[in-house]
């Protein structure tokens, strides 16, 4: 039992030791990981692809004469550095993107780029610096700043140049747009004068509109006003009317008593305290205010009253 048991363990550990020299391609097995490629080469060239995971029976490597190169399967990142560029009406500017790109095939990709991803990605900056240029320069600031359909195309652009290397790139897409440092304080002054402009063209729409609202009100007013004169003139005249009828009638019933009112108020609105008025004794005006003489059977008394004047009269001529 001894003598099974001892053999049985070294062939255990064998397995187990190929198992962990195929992960870290060291023996002659080699194990393809979930996120990873691997591209066997011998002395002759490429012996196998492996692009799926785990063991592939018919992949073995010699140990110490074929190489294995191993590639991530997953995307990459790839952070452009900012470049400066012209655009339309020959503005400067700083534009920043971001690539982001995946192996396709490992053969063609270790042919392509024998130094590995460093090299695919300088590749890769350089062919979509060269698209981003050539998109950009045909645009204006605002057109870029609202990233129009033309920056959707970049991404298949550059996969279409990279496909002959086994390298896909999936997306492109800007960080960041700004302006050189010395173009900073021009684009402000402009942006201002915009401003003001636009600020003095709503002023001047304001001050119009301002100005027909207050043409149209003082037109309303006067309008108004003017048929309000009407109104009160008609009422007015209406009113008269009626006051003259009711004058009249109350006149006619007896002229005498009306004749005396009327004096009266003559005599509250024209005679006050203080006031001197230079008149004949018997001038109409006083008509009410003059005193009978008493009765005088001789008539001396009439003859005395009357030749001497009241206190309220004038003195005569």
């Amino acid at each position: 039992m001894r003598r099974l048991l001892l053999p049985l363990l070294l062939v255990v550990s064998l397995l187990v030791g190929l198992v962990w020299a195929g992960e870290y391609d060291r023996g002659p097995l080699v194990i393809t990981k979930e996120n990873q490629f691997k591209v066997i080469v011998g002395l002759g060239g490429p012996k196998a692809v492996l692009v799926e995971p785990g063991w592939d029976p018919t992949a073995w490597r010699i140990p110490l004469v074929d190489v294995v190169h191993v590639f991530d399967s997953r995307l990459q990142y790839l952070n452009a550095r900012p470049v400066q560029m012209v655009i339309a009406n020959n503005e400067n500017l700083i534009v920043d993107y971001y690539a982001v790109w995946r192996i396709t095939d490992p053969l063609d990709f270790l042919k392509g780029f024998p130094n590995g991803i460093p090299g695919a990605e300088s590749r890769i900056q350089e062919i979509v610096n060269s698209l981003v240029g050539s998109k950009i320069g045909r645009l204006s600031l605002a057109q870029l700043l609202e990233r129009v359909e033309v920056l959707d195309t970049l991404a298949g652009e550059a996969s279409e140049r990279l496909g002959s290397d086994g390298v896909e790139v999936v997306d492109v897409r800007l960080n960041r747009t700004e302006l050189p440092s010395s173009a900073v304080p021009a684009a402000y002054a402009q942006m201002r004068e915009q401003r003001r402009a636009l600020s003095r063209e709503h002023r001047a729409q304001g001050d119009r509109q301002a100005r027909e609202i207050r043409a149209e009100a003082e037109k309303l007013a006067v309008t108004t006003l003017a048929g309000a004169r009407a109104n009160a003139q008609r009422t007015r005249g209406a009113g008269d009317a009626q006051s003259t009828r009711i004058y009249a009638k109350a006149y006619g019933k007896d002229p005498e008593f009306y004749s005396f009112v009327r004096t009266l108020q003559a005599y509250e609105k024209t005679v006050g305290e203080g006031t001197t008025l230079v008149v004949r004794p018997d001038h109409e005006f006083f008509r009410y205010l003059a005193m009978d003489p008493d009765p005088d059977p001789a008539g001396a008394g009439s003859r005395r009253e009357a030749a001497r004047p009241a206190p309220w009269q004038a003195p005569a001529d």
